[in-house]
C-alpha cells in the first residue's frame, strides 16, 4: 500500500502541514540558539503530533540527552533503532552525555542483532510480467487459480505454476490493491485507488478511487461502488456473510458495503495516521487494522469500540502494512522498518494484548517493500519485492534496477514449531 513520504505524512492528524512545518522551524531555531527545554518542548509536542517520523524522533531523543535526562534519551533511541537500525547517531555530540552508559553500548550492540538475517520463507516463483508492480494477490480454492494485483497495469492478471502472467480482469481505472473473495469465492472484491505511479495518471484523477464487485466465474463487473472525498482504499477484509469492510490510507476510515451502499463504519481520525493492513480474528467478532505508524487496533464488531494492542519492549509497532490472523496470531508485513521483517504477533485468549513474539523473516536481500500477503490454509504468500522505488521524479519505472515479481512461500505450521 502507498506509504505517504515524510512531510506529506504530516498532513495526517489534528495538525496540518503548515502548522506542523512552522513548529519543525521553531524547534530548530530552539536547537541553534542552545534554548534546549523549548527544544524539548517543541519535540515532545511535534511526536505526539507524528509519531514515529524519522526526524521528529531522532529530536526527541537528542532533546532529552541536551536536558540531562538520560533514561528517557536510551528509550527514544532504542524505538528509533527498533525502526531503523542505520541510523548514525553514535557520533553525535548531541549524546554526550548518554555514551559512557551501559544503555548506549547495549543499543549498539542492538544495532547490530537487528541485521541478524532470519530466513523461513522460499521463493516458489517470478511473475513473467516485470512491470507489473503487483500489491495485493488472493487464490482461488475452486479454479485452482492464483491473482494479482497491479499497480501499475490497473489490472488483475492470474499466474500459473511456472509464473507465465495473464489478464484476468482489465476494467480498471486505477490502481489495483487488495483482492478478496467471498466466502464461497462467487464474488471478488478489489481496491482500486488513483496513485502516481500507475499509468494515465492525471491530477484530475487524485483522491478517486473505488470498489470492484466482480463475478468470479465470468470475469464480469457487477458493480463499482464510489464516495465522494480523497481516499486511498488499501486493504479489504470479507466476513462469511459476506459483510466487506475496507481500510482507507488517505483518511483513517474504516468503510463497508452495507445494503450494497459504501459507507464510513468506523471514522479513526482522533486516533489513527495511516491505516494499512485489515484482518478478523477466526470468529469474526473482532476487526484488526494496521496503522503504519502507532501499530494495532482491534475494533469490536458489534460495539465499534476499539483499542490499541500494546506491544513488547523489544519491538517496534512502526511499519505494519499486510496484516493476517492464523492461530490466535496476527502475522504483521512490516516494509516500513529497517530491515523489512514479518512478525509473528501471538495474544492471549481474549485476544486483546500481544504475549509474544517471533521473528520469521528478517533483514532478507530479496525483500525489498513486501506488502499484503495471503493466507491458504497454513501457508502465507506474497510478494518479496516491490518497484516502489524505482520510480524517478517523472513517475516512469527503471526496469533495469529491479527483478521480476519474486512470489514467495511461508510454511506458519512448519516454521513456528522451531520456537
Amino acid at each position: 500500500m502507498p506509504k505517504l513520504k515524510l512531510f506529506v505524512l504530516l498532513l495526517i492528524g489534528t495538525f496540518g502541514f503548515a502548522q506542523t512545518k512552522a513548529l519543525y522551524e521553531k524547534s530548530i531555531e530552539a536547537y541553534k540558539s542552545k534554548d534546549y527545554v523549548q527544544f524539548l518542548k517543541l519535540a515532545k509536542q511535534l511526536d505526539s503530533i507524528r509519531p514515529a517520523h524519522p526526524a521528529f524522533t531522532y529530536n526527541l531523543a537528542s532533546a532529552y540527552a541536551l536536558n540531562g535526562k538520560k533514561e528517557e534519551t536510551l528509550l527514544v533511541l532504542k524505538r528509533m533503532v527498533m525502526a531503523n537500525n542505520t541510523v548514525p547517531f553514535e557520533d553525535d555530540s548531541d549524546f554526550e552525555s548518554v555514551k559512557n552508559d551501559n544503555g548506549f553500548k547495549e543499543l549498539l550492540q542492538l544495532k547490530i542483532s537487528q541485521s541478524k538475517t532470519i530466513k523461513n520463507s522460499v521463493e516458489k516463483l517470478r511473475l513473467s510480467e516485470k512491470d507489473l508492480h503487483p500489491e495485493g494477490l488472493f487464490y482461488l480454492e475452486k479454479q485452482k487459480l492464483w491473482l494479482s494485483s497491479s499497480i501499475r497495469n490497473k489490472k488483475i492478471i492470474s499466474f500459473d505454476a511456472s509464473g507465465k502472467c495473464s489478464d484476468w480482469f482489465t476494467d480498471c481505472l486505477y490502481s489495483v490493491f487488495a483482492l478478496k473473495a467471498d466466502y464461497d469465492q462467487k464474488y471478488l472484491w478489489v481496491a482500486c485507488s488513483t496513485i502516481p505511479e500507475m499509468n494515465g495518471f492525471t491530477k484530475e484523477l487524485d483522491g478517486k478511487s473505488e470498489i470492484l464487485k466482480i463475478d468470479v466465474s465470468s470475469k464480469k463487473l457487477i458493480k463499482r461502488y464510489t464516495i465522494e472525498g480523497n481516499h486511498v482504499f488499501g486493504d479489504i477484509a470479507v466476513a462469511k456473510n459476506n459483510d466487506v469492510f475496507i481500510s482507507d490510507s488517505a483518511e483513517p476510515i474504516i468503510y463497508k458495503i452495507e445494503n450494497d451502499n459504501l459507507i464510513l463504519w468506523k471514522d479513526l481520525r482522533n486516533e489513527a495516521f495511516n491505516l494499512q493492513g485489515i484482518t478478523f480474528n477466526k470468529n469474526e467478532s473482532k476487526l484488526f487494522s494496521a496503522d503504519y505508524l502507532k501499530g494495532i487496533c482491534v475494533i469490536d464488531i458489534k460495539t465499534k469500540k476499539e483499542h490499541w494492542l500494546e506491544f513488547p519492549n523489544e519491538v517496534s509497532k512502526k511499519g505494519i502494512d499486510g496484516l493476517v490472523f492464523y492461530k490466535n496470531s496476527l502475522i504483521a508485513i512490516e516494509n516500513g522498518v529497517v530491515p523489512i521483517r514479518i512478525m509473528r504477533y501471538k495474544l492471549n485468549e481474549s485476544e486483546t494484548k500481544i504475549t509474544d513474539f517471533t521473528i520469521l523473516d528478517n533483514n532478507r536481500e530479496e525483500f525489498n517493500e513486501p506488502a499484503l500477503a495471503a493466507l491458504v490454509h497454513d501457508k502465507l504468500y506474497l510478494f518479496a519485492n516491490s518497484p516502489w522505488k524505482f520510480y524517478d521524479k517523472n513517475v516512469q519505472l527503471d526496469e533495469s534496477k529491479f527483478e521480476n515479481p519474486k512470489f514467495f512461500e511461508l510454511n506458519l505450521e512448519k516454521s513456528l514449531s522451531k520456537f
